[in-house]
């Protein structure tokens, strides 16, 4: 298929929102695209297309859009210490802390010269690069930070507060807290917040997957702003395995424990690749259910809390620092639990299927607009339709104007796909085309 000389939409998505340092309307988000190249008709799908292959592009509010280094600035996350990381001088990530220090890693899952500066409490400011330690990935801190540790009596179990203070310059505070010193009524309402914004985001999940990856969903719970608070939550996976309706299956990411069995079908028929989604490097093993009883990390044996999940929907939402325009209780926009399955609210929260209904009640015609899954069905066979042109170079007479005719009633922007987008029909990283689910 022929390319225009025009930067693709995802580049232009990706290079105005990493220029804005606050969040755009989807509205504002075309006008720009519009300046930067032609569009067509569907250029609103070409748009909601570009955001799900990137993945600093974090919905902060419905139709609204933030860069995730922009939306990490003053965020606080907090890392409990264990003996190996005291005695060698690193810090093991997982997948929220790695994209915290260095966002842009989850985008190609390929490391780059990236360096970070961390300013300890007291102490040195450090300048710091992802490595690999244990068969994980790492930020290498070395003797200044051992030295640090020693200096302010930390000890295994004590907690290291992190403020981002600007992820897009790399620039970073910590600060040690002692496991005494630990606010435990706020933290627990804070893994509170923490439990019901990631249900949430599981729930309105709108990609066809068994399970929404664990980095995603990190993305997600900071552009909803739920570490803008100086006491942060304990660790994700810790609050969500102990205490969430989630569970976590390696390699597809957090779905809700219900919905294991279609998630585990989904793997076996899937896990080939063998590429993970959290970083990790060593992946020759395949993943293992964490069952209930089963033990979490080292470093969290201590770290059981009472917690009382039956009363989520009662307490009082804490005062975050809602500076994204997000809902005025702090960080729940989105669906409630009851709500999901039901195909009304299902069809709002598809941007895609949202801005075909707005162009379709623009024409102002008496037929009947496409039901949110039929739109899906035609969407999945122009994307097919699309994908057998650019492998095999042409498309029959009859096929190229059925591709014609379902771009036109779909309202998509056909450019898309001759961009060079690196296009899938996957809609994730790992995600298998829409022909297999």
């Amino acid at each position: 298929m022929a390319k225009d000389n025009h930067p693709s939409y995802v580049s232009c998505v990706a290079d105005i929102l990493s220029s804005s340092a606050v969040p755009l309307s989807v509205d504002s988000l075309v006008s720009r695209v519009q300046a930067q190249r032609p569009v067509g008709r569907g250029v609103k799908s070409a748009i909601y297309q570009a955001i799900n292959k990137l993945y600093q592009a974090i919905p902060v509010a419905p139709g609204r859009y933030g860069w995730l280094s922009y939306l990490l600035r003053d965020q606080w996350f907090r890392h409990p210490l264990n003996s190996v990381e005291i005695r060698k001088g690193f810090l093991l990530l997982d997948e929220l802390e790695h994209a915290v220090f260095f966002p842009q890693f989850f985008q190609d899952q390929e490391s780059d010269a990236r360096t970070v500066q961390i300013e300890l409490m007291g102490g040195p400011v450090i300048v710091a690069a992802a490595n690999i330690e244990q068969g994980t990935w790492a930020l290498r801190l070395g003797a200044p930070f051992v030295e640090w540790v020693d200096a302010v009596g930390g000890a295994t179990h004590d907690d290291l507060l992190i403020c981002a203070q600007d992820a897009m310059a790399g620039k970073y505070f910590a600060r040690l807290q002692p496991r005494e010193a630990r606010q435990e009524e706020v933290i627990t309402e804070r893994n509170r917040q923490l439990v019901r914004a990631a249900e949430q985001i599981v729930s309105a999940d709108r990609k066809s997957r068994a399970a929404v990856p664990v980095a995603e969903l990190a993305a997600a719970l900071a552009g909803r702003g739920l570490f803008n608070h100086p006491v942060p939550p304990d660790d994700m996976h810790y609050v969500l395995h102990e205490f969430s309706r989630l569970r976590l299956y390696d390699d597809l990411g957090y779905a809700f424990e219900e919905n294991i069995p279609s998630v585990k079908r989904n793997f076996n028929r899937r896990h080939a690749e063998g590429r993970p989604s959290n970083g990790n490097v060593d992946v020759s093993e395949l993943p293992t259910w964490l069952e209930p009883e089963a033990d979490w990390t080292s470093w969290h044996d201590n770290y059981a809390r009472d917690f009382v999940d039956d009363d989520l929907d009662e307490f009082d939402n804490m005062t975050m620092m809602d500076q994204f325009g997000n809902d005025p209780n702090g960080i729940f926009w989105g669906i409630e639990d009851d709500d999901v399955g039901d195909e009304d609210t299902a069809s709002e929260l598809c941007e895609g299927y949202q801005s075909y209904l707005s162009e379709f009640y623009n024409l102002e015609s008496n037929e009947k607009p496409l039901s949110h899954m039929e739109f899906h069905l035609l969407e999945a066979e122009l994307e097919m339709l699309v994908g057998l042109e650019q492998e095999f170079g042409y498309l029959m007479p009859e096929q190229e104007r059925r591709k014609v005719d379902l771009a036109e009633r779909l309202f998509i922007d056909l450019s898309y796909f001759s961009d060079d987008n690196d296009w899938d029909q996957s809609g994730g990283f790992d995600d298998p085309p829409f022909w297999e689910n």
